[in-house]
């Protein structure tokens, strides 16, 4: 396990610059420990690889799920309905 980051502060005495790369770094960390974990527990991961969602199982096969949708501008006020097959 890797020393903390700040051992001797708290965060809120931190910068925010600071506070935002402390908190990538332990997001980075409980990441790489989770897709780990589920590894070794013979779970598949599933992530983003490009555009794609991908699911991964433990023997190394993937299986692709489908391709991220594309990002929407949303204007304040507008009303947007969802049908329901998309």
């Amino acid at each position: 396990m890797k020393p903390a980051l700040y051992p001797d502060s708290e965060l809120e005495d931190l910068p925010s610059e600071e506070i935002v790369a402390a908190l990538k770094e332990i997001g980075k960390e409980v990441g790489k420990r989770a897709v780990a974990e589920a590894k070794a527990l013979g779970l598949p991961i599933t992530f983003i690889e490009n555009e794609w969602i991908i699911k991964e199982y433990a023997d190394g096969k993937r299986e692709i799920l489908g391709k991220v949708p594309p990002s929407q501008k949303v204007q304040i006020g507008a009303i947007y309905e969802r049908k329901p097959n998309e």
